[in-house]
């Protein structure tokens, strides 16, 4: 690959970005995390549209980060955080069930992304299938997830630009080919996680279905807020057990 000419900015004069990472895409489960945390009082360090919290001990362990929202602005913080020093990034975010073993409220693990975003094709991928860089950090999370008496699931998703152009004939072909759900930044996370060498692994709460080809939210549903709330505790074992 061609050496392309913006990089990530130097960082200089800056408290150091710690290895383990947590990009809360949804600004509920960002807030959440904060209080949960102990990082609520903090105003945090501005990152493009997102910021950065980090754990108040020193050295910190962790950094919470967020919120934000698709593959173009995924891209960025996988990038610029893992030329900072990260080297695990965990992602909680929400996605939409397009296959019927998949209902609001479920916790799903991507292994996989289907590209349907254009962020993935400056990376000059040649297959629309992109899979994780390594298991372990998955590994580690399903045996929390485990530990706190949490089911779940594991299987493909399907990323999208155009939350609004998720057609019938889309749902139907990306079921089709495995996938278990919808959603905006995994496969450009998986892709530059692959290219920079570092740990990616996903957390996604099922939000919403689109499995009858018609849209059904769930957001205000008790099953999806009661599951919110139990995986952002288990992201904060996940940090502060490390």
């Amino acid at each position: 690959m061609e050496t392309p000419i913006v990089q990530p900015p130097p960082r200089k004069d800056k408290l150091p970005v710690p290895p383990r990472l947590v990009l809360a895409a949804t600004g509920p489960d960002l807030q959440r995390l904060r209080r949960g945390l102990g990082v609520v009082g903090q105003k945090g360090e501005p990152l493009y549209m997102s910021r950065i919290y980090r754990e108040p001990q020193t050295p910190p362990r962790f950094a919470l980060v967020g919120p934000f929202m698709g593959a173009p602005q995924a891209a960025m913080l996988v990038e610029v955080l893992s030329a900072w020093g990260g080297k695990d990034f965990l992602f909680l975010g929400w996605c939409g069930a397009i296959d019927p073993r998949v209902r609001t409220g479920d916790i799903l693990l991507p292994t996989s992304a289907f590209i349907d975003e254009g962020t993935s094709r400056g990376y000059e991928v040649d297959s629309d299938l992109v899979e994780l860089p390594c298991e372990s950090l998955l590994e580690e999370i399903k045996a929390a997830l485990t530990e706190d008496g949490l089911s779940f699931k594991e299987g493909i998703v399907w990323s999208t630009d155009a939350v609004f152009r998720e057609t019938p004939s889309k749902v139907r072909t990306y079921r089709s080919r495995g996938a278990l759900a919808v959603e905006m930044e995994i496969s450009a996370c998986l892709t530059v996680a692959r290219l920079r060498g570092v740990r990616f692994a996903a957390i996604l709460v099922v939000s919403d279905e689109l499995t009858e080809l018609r849209w059904r939210p769930g957001f205000r549903a008790p099953r999806f807020q009661t599951t919110c709330r139990t995986v952002s505790r288990t992201v904060e074992r996940l940090c502060q057990t490390r």
